[in-house]
């Protein structure tokens, strides 16, 4: 079940992540056609684009982890054996699931230290500072998750290396 949630989640976050690149291809267009032929440009198109790259790497990054679509140095992983694969993705496993839970820890104090001294943007929006960036936290937290579920991959099957290459191979069809 634990499994289950996290890939619907993690599925859910790239669906998000690509309606987003959908709808800034859209208004990217606008902004330079209303350059172009009209010589007015639109600023919140500058800002929208830019929170709307890190809601994207934080949205899909889960996914791509869990459809193990992220990149990997494969020529060592094939010139070893199981055991040491499983040793290795155990070590870098672990250490990318600190890195995450420190990124989730520090970005989720400043999220909370922007709402309660009422940080506001500094651009053209005047907006509270902790919407276009809460998602680091949020994202970070999913991405823990699914290194959890990795981590328990390692640890319980087999050849693990064997059924990231089917998650990866079911992810291009």
């Amino acid at each position: 079940m634990f499994l289950k949630s996290i890939e619907w989640i993690s599925r859910g976050g790239a669906y998000a992540a690509a309606i987003l690149i959908f709808t800034m291809s859209f208004w990217i267009t606008y902004d330079v056609l209303g350059r172009w032929l009209l010589g007015l440009g639109s600023p919140w198109a500058f800002d929208l684009s830019e929170y709307s790259l890190v809601w994207m790497t934080f949205l899909a990054a889960p996914w791509i982890l869990h459809r193990d679509g992220h990149v990997r140095i494969e020529i060592v992983l094939d010139a070893v054996g199981p055991r040491v694969q499983r040793v290795l993705g155990v070590v870098v496993t672990v250490i990318a699931f600190v890195a995450c839970a420190i990124l989730t820890w520090r970005t989720g104090i400043a999220a909370i230290e922007y709402y309660q001294n009422d940080v506001m943007m500094a651009r053209i929006w005047y907006i509270p500072r902790i919407w276009p960036y809460c998602i680091i936290p949020i994202g970070s937290a999913f991405l823990c998750l699914v290194f959890l579920a990795r981590l328990r991959l390692y640890l319980t099957e087999p050849d693990p290396e064997a059924v990231l290459r089917r998650r990866a191979g079911s992810a291009h069809h």
